[in-house]
């Protein structure tokens, strides 16, 4: 699953809400926030379907593990700036329906500038979607796996090296050369120090997951926003 297939199905998955596509999403609480919900969101026909496995040549990874890697992580992700620049980009799921928050209400939350934390990933036909939930608790959405959200430890300098080699083995790396570049991050990730060591040594244990079975669970959660 190289760079053009992923950016393929980011885009995909960013443009469900308007398309006749059966997404892969069970029932879950209402999500609000302090706005009202009628006046930032329009509603869209989402069918109701089995979100247990993410499956790719012929492996599986369960949603349920994937979302507690990811939630994990903790309160490291803030909102791309796609969201606010783009036709939305933040859903709501009410008794069936996913509705999509305005543009207007989009650009607002974006600029709070807020921490979210994920706390539910799910497999849909064409891409993912995750939960997030702010740091302060007020604010809830569904957003884009690839395209909603980025991990504030992606900016890091410190790391900037090892996220550039692991974003080169799963965008355009031939299968050939993905074993010399594992070394070369192993070696970057036993440079670093304190909190970056131990960041990216969990990135490169969940780098190795990817390289064994290239779905979007496995994706290193370092990665996001890299992508």
């Amino acid at each position: 699953m190289k760079f053009k297939y992923i950016v393929g199905l980011s885009v995909a998955a960013a443009t469900f809400a308007t398309v006749a596509t059966p997404l892969a999403v069970t029932s879950v609480k209402a999500e609000a926030t302090s706005d009202s919900v009628s006046n930032n969101c329009v509603s869209v026909k989402a069918a109701n379907a089995s979100d247990t496995k993410t499956v790719v040549n012929d492996k599986g990874v369960s949603d349920k593990a994937w979302s507690n890697k990811l939630t994990k992580a903790g309160y490291v992700f803030k909102l791309a700036k796609n969201v606010a620049t783009a036709d939305g980009g933040l859903y709501q799921r009410k008794n069936g329906l996913l509705k999509k928050y305005s543009l207007k209400h989009a650009k607002k939350v974006f600029a709070k500038n807020m921490l979210f934390k994920i706390d539910r990933a799910i497999s849909v036909e064409n891409g993912s979607l995750v939960h997030i939930v702010s740091q302060n608790g007020k604010y809830k959405f569904w957003t884009n796996f690839l395209t909603g959200t980025y991990n504030v430890n992606g900016h890091k300098k410190s790391l900037k090296p090892l996220i550039k080699t692991e974003v080169e083995m799963i965008t355009n790396t031939s299968k050939e050369k993905i074993a010399k570049k594992l070394v070369t991050a192993e070696k970057l990730a036993n440079k670093l120090k304190g909190s970056d060591k131990k960041l990216a040594q969990e990135s490169i244990t969940q780098l190795k997951q990817w390289i064994d079975n290239e779905v979007y669970a496995n994706i290193p959660v370092l990665l996001i926003g890299n992508l």
